[in-house]
């Protein structure tokens, strides 16, 4: 098995959180709805819920998972090594 297919893909930093407790996070390449998003230690911090902006700056709105409570602004995210397989 390839080390690649384990390691995590940044997706950006989370600039601030929304009055609805949602993530935003500053991206450089799309991800697709429902993505499961992860944080430096592999732990499940939420899924896309929105992506939205200018195609030249667009932005990401996470729902974040009740279980996971520590959220700090400037944190990396990370895109789940599960998402990369397509459904058939």
């Amino acid at each position: 098995m390839s080390k690649n297919k384990n390691k995590l893909r940044e997706v950006g930093q989370i600039s601030h959180i929304s009055s609805t407790n949602k993530l935003i996070v500053p991206i450089k390449q799309t991800q697709r709805l429902g993505a499961t998003l992860v944080n430096k230690n592999n732990k499940p911090i939420g899924k896309v819920s929105d992506i939205f902006g200018s195609t030249k700056k667009p932005y990401l709105s996470i729902k974040t998972s009740k279980k996971y409570k520590k959220i700090h602004v400037g944190e990396k995210v990370y895109l789940s090594p599960k998402n990369k397989k397509r459904r058939m």
